[in-house]
């Protein structure tokens, strides 16, 4: 892992991202997306349907990934995947996610958020989406750049 700065910032240096606890490290991107409908109640004659209630849905858990695509692997070999279709997929896959503390000399409560440092006090947060299934893959070949990059987009049942 490379040298990160001292800085209460996280950086997009200090994420590790694993797919069935293999790290990817070509990522180019890592987008997770946690979306929620509601159901808005109202009361019948009432002076314009005033809302009484807004009852919170179900979740739903979904993660983009963006990855350089190497001659030695693709972002669906880490899926277990061994042609080009997504329907070859036939397990599911736990996706971890793990920030790293930049320092040692920056202590944990001088960091906001949610930071529980493991033992060693290296690892900040871990983030395991569990059981993704591929819904869709697609790549970027273009001739403004060099560089070949899978897309994929994954829904997960849980997040811990």
């Amino acid at each position: 892992m490379a040298r990160l700065p001292v800085t209460r910032s996280e950086v997009f240096y200090s994420y590790e991202i694993q797919i069935n606890n293999i790290p990817v490290g070509t990522l180019k991107s890592f987008t997770p997306r946690h979306t929620r409908t509601h159901e808005i109640v109202r009361e019948i004659s009432t002076n314009g349907g005033e809302i009484v209630e807004i009852a919170p849905g179900v979740p739903t858990y979904q993660l983009t990934l963006n990855k350089v695509r190497l001659y030695e692997d693709t972002l669906l070999d880490f899926f277990g995947v061994v042609s080009q279709d997504i329907q070859k997929q036939v397990q599911a896959i736990n996706i971890i996610e793990t920030v790293w503390q930049p320092d040692s000399t920056i202590q944990n409560d001088q960091i906001t958020g949610p930071a529980e440092a493991d033992s060693s006090g290296t690892r900040l947060r871990t983030i395991t989406y569990e059981d993704c299934w591929i819904i869709e893959w697609g790549k970027t070949v273009s001739s403004d750049g060099i560089l070949i990059v899978e897309d994929m987009t994954v829904q997960c049942t849980r997040v811990v």
